[in-house]
């Protein structure tokens, strides 16, 4: 069965293979990949391969954020490290089109993705991890998302180390949001 969610403004469907041309389009793009450990210029044959292999692992998920009424793609989401019933990792989350930021796209998809980690997996544990200066973290805080730490030269990103910050959420903090949230 495929997993479809929908917002108000958005339907977040699985990806498939014919997402890929625009993931690598979108991927080459500075203003999508500055805040991500995507390498600048990978190449198509990085992007499929990184996808199949997400594809085949059974704790990840990929999903393309589509824009009503046409269901143009507009952003991606991939999460992994899933095991159900305990935690997961938001391992990325994008709007592309950088003039359809500030929309409310991104915070809808946000909430979307938690009311499946906590209600759809039974998770009792989200995790996710920033870039310093990363704008979305405004977003993941405004949602109930709790800092936990700086990992120090966490991520590789064209050979230069990051620290990046570790935010989490619990199972508790959701339950005691999920009727506040914007979503």
């Amino acid at each position: 069965m495929r997993k479809i969610f929908e917002t108000k403004d958005l339907i977040i469907r699985e990806s498939t293979e014919a997402d890929l041309p625009t993931f690598y389009e979108w991927e080459l793009q500075p203003a999508v990949t500055e805040f991500f450990s995507i390498p600048d210029n990978q190449s198509m044959e990085d992007v499929k391969k990184k996808f199949f292999a997400d594809l085949a692992d059974p704790g990840a998920e990929q999903f393309t954020i589509t824009l009503k009424p046409d269901s143009r793609p507009i952003g991606r989401i991939v999460i992994g490290d899933i095991i159900e019933g305990w935690k997961a990792e938001l391992w990325r989350i994008y709007i592309a089109d950088t003039e359809l930021r500030g929309n409310g796209y991104g915070c809808q998809a946000m909430c979307a993705m938690l009311r499946h980690f906590f209600d759809d997996l039974g998770l009792q544990r989200v995790y996710l991890d920033h870039y310093t200066g990363n704008p979305a973290s405004k977003l993941y805080l405004g949602l109930g998302l709790k800092y936990e730490g700086i990992l120090r030269h966490n991520c590789r990103k064209n050979g230069i180390l990051y620290d990046v910050h570790l935010m989490s959420m619990l199972r508790d903090e959701y339950k005691a949001l999920k009727g506040q949230l914007p979503y």
